[in-house]
């Protein structure tokens, strides 16, 4: 789905216009019955930057027993320390609702994430809207979006419960005029806005688990454990708005 609203937005040719509808994906459901490879990759052999102690490995993320396993192990990858996992969507998705249900990771220095992602990769400018579960306090939720390159963040979401010692879903809805935040299909919280400044491209869906460098307040220092730091995936699913249904 790619709604005129959001098109209008970005400002696009007709060209460009064709072509983020031609490569947006509609509605799906993923319960890991294996991989997937026609929906989903795993990153491999680079790292996002300096704010990270790992690099992206393919065999850090594991399908098997309907799951999905993100772990970081004691692997070198490129120039980082550790080894790390990002799965992402080959295709990007619009407007809609988009719903993990995960088990996070709970140590000094990691993050486990739920992002909608495009940017300068993919010819795009930079949106995104994402959640986080800092392994430090893992009974607080980070959520934030990015508009253009210009980046919101800072809101922090008490979830009353620790969201490393069980399955939990969480998740975003996306509209041209707002973003809600939601945690086991309850809100938590609400942007509204301008669709000029919202995100508005269509973005890759991207599961991540990694450590970070130094001693910060915002993650704490990364120490490995001994044995692989693992967060687990049940389910993924994105439901596109019904008026624009895509499948």
């Amino acid at each position: 789905m790619a709604s005129t609203v959001g098109l209008a937005v970005l400002g696009g040719s007709a060209v460009k216009a064709a072509s983020l509808l031609g490569r947006t994906g509609g509605s799906f459901e993923e319960r890991f019955s294996g991989f997937d490879s026609s929906r989903w990759q795993r990153s491999d052999g680079w790292s996002n930057g300096s704010y990270m102690g790992c690099g992206w490995s393919a065999g850090n993320t594991i399908v098997a027993n309907g799951h999905l396993s993100l772990s970081i192990t004691d692997q070198p990858v490129t120039r980082e320390r550790y080894a790390c996992a990002e799965y992402r969507t080959h295709r990007h998705y619009g407007l809609g609702i988009y719903s993990v249900n995960l088990k996070a990771v709970r140590a000094d220095g990691v993050m486990t994430t739920v992002s909608s992602f495009t940017g300068r990769p993919f010819g795009d400018p930079w949106d995104e809207v994402t959640l986080g579960i800092a392994g430090k306090d893992t009974t607080k939720l980070e959520i934030g979006y990015v508009t253009n390159g210009v980046g919101h963040r800072d809101v922090i979401v008490d979830l009353g419960f620790d969201a490393a010692k069980g399955f939990h879903t969480y998740g975003f809805e996306r509209r041209p005029d707002g973003i809600t935040w939601m945690v086991d299909g309850k809100p938590v919280h609400t942007v509204k806005a301008a669709p000029a400044d919202l995100p508005q491209a269509p973005g890759r869906l991207y599961l991540q688990l990694w450590n970070g460098v130094g001693n910060g307040p915002w993650l704490k220092e990364f120490r490995y454990p001994g044995t692989p730091l693992v967060a687990e995936v049940a389910w993924v699913r994105y439901e596109e708005p019904a008026a624009t249904l895509n499948n």
